[in-house]
């Protein structure tokens, strides 16, 4: 009896210890996990607001390049302790080494600090992401007939107006689901931010990856404009499937073609995202006209009668020193708009005679300025303007400039959407004191006073279009403390392609790229050797595209087979 009960128990403790050691190496797993994701998060808030100047193309690379090895190696982060990382410490405020960063900017959030934070006191995991699970490769073949079968069940009466995005070549890389989540909030916070349609209609994934997703044009109000159109016109990754093995694909793609009135049923996602949130496609897919007044009159705001006769009203203005964009005095009023707000500023390239805001706070002479407005759906849309109100694509940098990125050029779309990440900023008037105070004036004091409205006013103001914007962009997936996704991906979308991405854009798997690079002569034309171990630039790789395609349908010598 003694000695059943020795071995019952002997038994009970294996089973105790197997059952430990399962625990220790969930809880392991789940520490791995874990930090996995605090470097992505990490490298994810470096990627959009660091990468523009200490990125490997960065104008200031030489002093900061922000690769980890680079970063642990040369002593800016050290693992596990914060404190003594010039890389936080800098975040927080100047240092005996330098200014706080980023450099011209607002500091960041506190909470993308706290993330820094927290990544270095873990050790400073390699953001390098850990290899995926190896997944099934999707052909081409596979995405055309699963649009096929999607486009069958839409009606024939709205099948002309249904359109494609496809991240397959992202998932067939290797891009981790986590990122692959990230880059769908930003295709449905841009479709959005580019909509005149009433409602928040997000992109709907059609196969089981959730990688392919369908649009309805007239969801954005895209079937009123030549918006789309341009979109086909500007896209370069399109492949017809010419070469005598492929005619089954052309044959779909044909199908498709005809059933969708389109020319490009598909689009890549990351290309439209870096793309067309920046002109002449964001112009064309908004409709923005060539004038402010031609913008105001659709929105039915009529600026010069709301300043004269409802100051305070129908209009509310501010006036400041300092902006983060503006290089000199900045004025911002709102009035109100058909959807909501209307925000325009007034920015100058001096700051004396009539340019000097705080002696001339009613008949001042800017030199241009930023536009936001609401947009239908509670996003908000952008317009640049010189003096006269014409549109802009740019904004001179000696009126307003991005000091922090290796170009600080200001575009329209991109640069605002970077920048808006909560809706409106806030911001502190500085001309209503000076009016009080000022016994002599030369305008109208009580008009100044009724439209440089008291601080809880605009306070207020600001609050409830921040709130507008956060609920709107709640409604696509996004969230004002997430790292602004469209910016973030059209950084990515510009750094060198390696092998795996490279011919996932063509539809191969890399191996076999590979294989017939290193075979085909038009290939090796196009410079593509580099992939086998390197990377090749996002703009040679865009402006060769075609040709490599075209070198994949031919043979190297006459007489050899077709190289697909």
């Amino acid at each position: 009896m003694y000695e059943r009960h020795s071995i019952s128990a002997l038994i009970w403790i294996r089973h105790l210890i197997a059952f430990i050691a399962l625990l220790t190496f969930i809880v392991d797993l789940q520490n791995v996990s874990a930090q996995s994701q605090l470097a992505q998060d990490a490298y994810a808030i470096f990627e959009a607001s660091c990468l523009n100047c200490h990125g490997s193309d960065g104008a200031y690379r030489e002093t900061l390049l922000m690769e980890h090895s680079e970063l642990i190696d040369g002593g800016t982060v050290v693992p596990g302790n914060p404190d003594a990382s010039e890389l936080y410490k800098r975040l927080l405020g100047p240092t005996g080494n330098g200014v706080q960063m980023p450099f011209g900017q607002p500091a960041l959030p506190p909470q993308s600090i706290d993330t820094i934070r927290r990544w270095i006191q873990a050790g400073a995991p390699d953001w390098t992401p850990i290899a995926t699970p190896l997944r099934r490769f999707v052909p081409p073949s596979e995405v055309l007939k699963a649009i096929d079968a999607h486009v069958k069940t839409i009606s024939p009466f709205e099948r002309p107006f249904a359109r494609y995005f496809t991240m397959t070549h992202l998932y067939n890389a290797g891009v981790p689901s986590d990122i692959l989540g990230e880059y769908r909030k930003a295709l449905a916070k841009l479709v959005n931010s580019l909509s005149w349609g009433l409602d928040i209609v997000n992109p709907q994934p059609i196969d089981p990856q959730q990688t392919i997703f369908y649009i309805d044009l007239r969801h954005y109000e895209w079937d009123r404009n030549a918006g789309w159109t341009e979109v086909e016109e500007a896209y370069p990754y399109h492949i017809e499937f010419n070469s005598p093995a492929q005619t089954a694909l052309r044959n779909q793609l044909s199908r498709l073609q005809t059933t969708l009135s389109t020319t490009v049923p598909s689009v890549n996602a990351d290309w439209f995202i870096a793309t067309a949130a920046s002109p002449p496609l964001y112009n064309a897919l908004l409709s923005l006209p060539e004038t402010d007044l031609e913008l105001e009159d659709r929105l039915e705001v009529d600026v010069a009668n709301n300043i004269l006769t409802a100051p305070g009203l129908r209009v509310s203005r501010a006036g400041f020193v300092n902006s983060g964009v503006s290089n000199h005095n900045r004025v911002v009023e709102r009035h109100n708009s058909r959807y909501g707000a209307y925000w325009k500023s007034y920015d100058f390239a001096g700051s004396v005679g009539t340019q000097n805001i705080f002696t001339h706070p009613l008949a001042f002479q800017h030199d241009g300025g930023e536009i936001i407005f609401n947009l239908p759906n509670g996003l908000q849309g952008y317009y640049l303007v010189d003096g006269t109100g014409r549109r802009l694509d740019k904004a001179p940098i000696s009126i307003v400039s991005n000091p922090a990125a290796s170009d600080p050029t200001v575009r329209n779309g991109l640069s605002c959407i970077g920048c808006h990440t909560e809706g409106m900023k806030e911001f502190a008037d500085e001309v209503r004191t000076v009016i009080e105070s000022d016994t002599r004036p030369s305008y109208s004091k009580a008009h100044a006073l009724q439209l440089y409205v008291e601080k809880s006013e605009m306070d207020a103001l600001v609050n409830s279009d921040m709130v507008r914007y956060q609920r709107a962009l709640q409604s696509t997936g996004g969230d004002i403390n997430d790292v602004e996704p469209v910016s973030r991906f059209h950084e990515a979308f510009h750094s060198p392609l390696d092998l795996h991405h490279a011919s996932t854009s063509v539809g191969l798997e890399p191996q076999v790229f590979l294989s017939k690079i290193r075979e085909n002569a038009g290939l090796q034309s196009a410079g593509l050797l580099v992939l086998d171990g390197g990377q090749v630039k996002r703009d040679t790789w865009t402006s060769s595209f075609q040709a490599v395609v075209h070198a994949l349908d031919y043979p190297q010598q006459v007489g050899e087979p077709p190289i697909v």
